[in-house]
């Protein structure tokens, strides 16, 4: 049964085993492992002749005579790019990149593209929230930042195989906007507690502070019980950044993005790749060590992937410059976004079923009125999935057709 109260607040359910993908294990236990062997330490070479060696396999496996990429500019995506592109001279590529407004980051992913003979997709989403009942009947779980179904969908129409670049943020610390906080925020003899409310401090954007008052008594929301999810995670001796990584690789990629991924493959009947979530590759990246992931002092990570992308790229990446599939939240909400949620929430049914604080939800509308809070257009945006997932697949008075 899924749990509300733990998705609402991390993004995900980690108990929530339904239809959940299996990808190579990072306990900690094996860190601690790879970290007292007496393997030498993996250069940039090593790691490319492996990423290069799942690309060769997944081309050929697959029967590939032309392939699709989701592309953005960042460093994930344009290595494997760049790689498949350097194995595969020939071959046809398509390159697909999601905008919102006035999201300047799909121009230069063309310009990426382009100088590599690769064709490019833009594809531009007027109404971030017009297909997401339609996005949730697929996923089958209470999301609204789901935007893969657009590349996704649209790669299917040229081929077979989507390459992404997942897994390079969790396994090579890319999440830099959050590690010197996580750093410099945590006592020098910090306890798990802690760390562990350090640690969701830097994941602010999926809770809000008043987030107890959200739920109705019914739910019996703890924080508590959010900060035994990570036990594991900080009670050990690995190095605090280890201890980050495991946290995020166990967290949304293992429970939120692989998972939504694979149910958009399986609908849209397409094989997705990701090279750098492969077991081999998963495993090399245990073997190095923080400081050589990442920069403390110049707040720079993936440092072994930039190695690589810069022997082979002539681009010149830049720390931060990647935004993603992310959107203006303040642009959203004016647009479509507080209307859509009036007009779908007024009367909802997760307030009839007392599953979330009516007075709550009208005060927080309030607030984002009144300041833009963008942690509350959020969390607003995440009751709108709920209510429709709700309507979906407790009351079925939606159908996955429709749109809003």
């Amino acid at each position: 049964m899924l749990n509300l109260c733990n998705l609402l607040t991390l993004r995900y359910d980690p108990f929530h085993s339904q239809d959940q993908v299996k990808i190579s294990d990072v306990t900690t236990d094996r860190v601690l492992a790879r970290r007292k062997s007496k393997d030498p330490i993996p250069n940039s070479l090593r790691i490319e002749k492996a990423i290069r060696n799942v690309i060769r396999k997944s081309v050929e496996t697959n029967g590939a005579e032309r392939v699709a990429i989701a592309l953005s500019t960042g460093v994930d995506s344009n290595l494997i790019f760049s790689l498949l592109r350097d194995e595969y001279p020939n071959i046809s590529i398509n390159s697909y990149s999601v905008g919102f407004y006035d999201n300047h980051e799909p121009l230069i992913a063309k310009q990426i593209s382009e100088s590599r003979e690769a064709s490019f997709k833009h594809i531009i989403v007027d109404n971030p929230l017009r297909d997401l009942v339609k996005m949730i009947s697929i996923i089958k779980e209470p999301r609204w930042n789901i935007y893969q179904y657009y590349f996704i969908k649209e790669a299917k129409s040229y081929s077979n195989v989507l390459f992404t670049g997942d897994g390079g943020d969790e396994l090579f610390a890319g999440y830099t906007f959050r590690y010197r906080k996580y750093l410099s925020s945590i006592p020098a003899k910090s306890t798990l507690l802690e760390r562990t409310k350090v640690y969701l401090q830097c994941h602010e954007r999926d809770w809000v502070p008043d987030q107890e008052s959200m739920f109705t008594k019914n739910m019996k929301f703890s924080w508590l019980s959010i900060y035994d999810i990570f036990e594991k995670y900080f009670n050990n001796t690995l190095e605090p950044l280890d201890q980050l990584l495991c946290a995020d690789y166990n967290g949304k990629l293992l429970h939120d993005f692989v998972p939504t991924n694979e149910k958009y493959f399986k609908h849209f009947d397409i094989k997705g790749e990701a090279p750098l979530l492969d077991d081999e590759i998963v495993g090399i990246s245990l073997m190095i060590p923080p400081r050589l992931k990442y920069d403390f002092t110049n707040n720079v990570g993936k440092i072994p992937l930039r190695t690589i992308l810069k022997r082979n790229s002539n681009y010149n990446f830049k720390e931060n410059e990647k935004i993603g599939y992310g959107m203006d939240l303040k642009a959203l909400w004016s647009k479509e976004g507080r209307e859509i949620i009036m007009s779908n929430m007024e009367n909802g049914q997760i307030f009839e079923n007392k599953i979330i604080d009516y007075a709550w939800y009208r005060n927080a509308l309030s607030r984002v009125d009144n300041t833009g809070d963008q942690r509350y257009i959020s969390k607003l945006l995440q009751l709108l999935s709920l209510e429709i997932w709700y309507k979906l697949f407790i009351t079925r008075e939606l159908k996955g057709t429709e749109s809003l």
